[in-house]
């Protein structure tokens, strides 16, 4: 009989690591796992899965900072005695992200195998980075990471770690074709948060000046937070602001040009799911300059890395692709190309070999 894996993750939304979990936690119900989810009653990528038992993990976010570090303790506090109703069981700890971090210690002192999925390279604030970072160092037996930008961070010490890249959720792929070069409506899509180190400024100063272009800015948030963000600019009105959206294949198949702005001055990102998704469309990217999602671009190939702070070379280059057929069909070509080295068999057959190791 196999060994019961038990997930932890935080938040359940429409982002990254939550997506990737979910893809783990199919392929290990698709083998015949048993699984228990611990993670928040919020809607998201780990809503609904076939075959998966759901507990509650009592965490809530608050537009206050310190109500939302409250329920953060407060949450691990309760996972840590839930924890106990686990203890004479054969299981598997496996936590996503490193903010489970109870569940990771917890684990460990019951005698249990525990892997830590790390998606992040820095935490803010500094004394959380440091005190998470050290959990993950010390009580984790493997950690997953996903770029080799991430597998070189210092802060997660000495092996075992095993690089396991992103993968497309199959809804995507399977659902994906090759949009077709248009000069009259030539559109540039980002996905972000509302977060300004996610680029979002930059962006909306690109669409007001590219008037003749169509920008598609979705963002992770709810609507009534996109609404008051939005009421406080000039939007121009080539420039489309949407909340938070559980399906966003509709817009890929609108658009020409995908757009990853985050300011790695202030943060690096560990990996880039959307230009990856873009790349199932045969949409070319244009990303910062560093982290992991500068591992998934290479300059006239499949797009391009440009620092946010460059807004003309920005705004050159996006001209350059909706003028130039030849050279964007070059670049969509090569990210298609690029799109296939992330199959979701390759991902599935890596995951496995890791849960029965």
């Amino acid at each position: 009989m196999k060994n019961k894996l038990i997930f932890f993750h935080l938040l359940n939304n429409f982002t990254g690591s939550p997506q990737i979990l979910r893809s783990v936690i199919e392929t290990a119900v698709k083998d015949g796992f048993e699984v228990q989810l611990y993670t928040s009653s919020t809607r998201g990528f780990l809503s609904d899965i076939p075959s998966v038992g759901y507990r509650p993990n009592y965490y809530r976010r608050s537009s206050r900072r310190w109500i939302t570090l409250f329920s953060f303790f407060f949450s691990q506090l309760i996972v840590g005695l839930v924890m106990l109703r686990h203890w004479g069981e054969k299981s598997i700890i496996y936590t996503n992200t490193i903010l489970p971090f109870s569940a990771i210690i917890v684990g460990r002192m019951m005698g249990k195998r525990v892997i830590t999925h790390v998606h992040e390279n820095e935490i803010s604030p500094k004394i959380l980075d440091t005190f998470l970072f050290w959990i993950v160092r010390s009580f984790s037996s493997e950690k997953i990471v996903v770029s080799r930008f991430l597998e070189e961070n210092p802060k997660l010490g000495s092996e075992p770690i095993t690089l396991i890249p992103n993968v497309v959720n199959p809804k995507i792929s399977e659902q994906s074709s090759p949009v077709s070069w248009s000069s009259d409506d030539f559109t540039v899509l980002m996905l972000a948060s509302l977060r300004p180190y996610k680029g979002i400024q930059e962006f909306v100063k690109l669409a007001g000046q590219l008037p003749g272009l169509r920008f598609i800015l979705v963002l992770s948030d709810p609507a009534e937070e996109v609404k008051k963000w939005t009421n406080a600019l000039e939007i121009s009105s080539n420039l489309e602001v949407f909340p938070v959206q559980q399906d966003v294949i509709r817009f890929y198949h609108r658009s020409h040009l995908l757009l990853n702005l985050t300011h790695p001055d202030k943060c690096l990102e560990t990996f880039g799911m959307t230009a990856l998704e873009g790349f199932c469309f045969g949409m070319p990217a244009i990303v910062p300059t560093g982290g992991g999602v500068a591992e998934l671009v290479e300059d006239d190939v499949n797009g391009y890395r440009i620092d946010y702070t460059n807004l003309e070379l920005l705004s050159n280059k996006i001209l350059e692709l909706k003028q130039n057929p030849v050279l964007w069909e070059q670049l969509s070509s090569g990210a298609v190309d690029k799109s296939f080295e992330y199959s979701i068999g390759v991902f599935e057959q890596k995951v496995l070999k890791l849960l029965k190791g």
